[in-house]
């Protein structure tokens, strides 16, 4: 019998990346009238849309909250590296649109004065959990959660999630452009770049903006037909 190895290993789980449809728009704004009490959040947290049958508007406020909604059916946020992976199989799947997958953070304060409250917070939680910032950090939407803050301009900031523990280094990647200091939103461009840049941004949303979710083959047929 030949001697052979395989060069190459099959995940125990095949997920796949998908731009999520508009079937979850009722229930996730039913989600933010029940969870969220201010206006001014409730304003932030409300601006998905639909278009072709897809969820479109997004903002890293609304994807952390609809991934910490539960109606995701077992799917989650994609990262950046799984959209990396989606890109490099498939190089034109996203073409045309924006992508959200986390958020960049280079400073623990920010001269741009609505995103300083955000920044410091996220900079003191890093602190308390021993994370050094170092030249920044790239926190994925997994990796948050919210809280309602009437000091904020948004009515939010960010929270590091109960399992946040360990952060890539925004140097592990590479970026097309970056802000050198403060908390801006992590995206893939709809010209194909890497961009953690654009300090006035965090709760903007248009209608080129899109959700990919990743999830295995089973769950992610499941949450289409729901």
């Amino acid at each position: 019998m030949a001697r052979e190895a395989a060069l190459y290993e099959i995940p125990k789980v095949l997920e796949k990346a998908r731009v999520l449809d508009d079937s979850v728009l009722a229930r996730y704004n039913e989600s933010v009238k029940s969870a969220y009490n201010s206006d001014k959040a409730r304003e932030v947290l409300s601006k998905f849309g639909k278009q072709g049958g897809e969820l479109t508007d997004s903002n890293p406020f609304m994807l952390v909250a609809l991934q910490n909604s539960g109606l995701l059916d077992g799917a989650r946020i994609a990262t950046r590296q799984d959209l990396e992976t989606a890109s490099r199989i498939s190089p034109h799947i996203f073409s045309g649109n924006y992508i959200d997958f986390g958020l960049s953070l280079r400073t623990p304060r920010d001269s741009y004065r609505p995103n300083d409250l955000l920044a410091e917070t996220l900079g003191k939680e890093l602190k308390q959990r021993r994370i050094k910032l170092g030249k920044g950090k790239l926190i994925p939407i997994s990796a948050l959660k919210l809280r309602e803050n009437s000091d904020s301009e948004h009515g939010l900031v960010f929270d590091l999630s109960e399992d946040a523990e360990e952060l890539e280094d925004l140097s592990q990647f590479k970026w097309d452009y970056m802000r050198e200091q403060g908390l801006a939103r992590a995206y893939f461009s709809r010209d194909g770049r890497w961009v953690a840049y654009g300090a006035g941004g965090l709760a903007y949303s248009s209608d080129d903006y899109r959700v990919v979710v990743v999830s295995d083959d089973a769950s992610g047929e499941a949450t289409a037909k729901n």
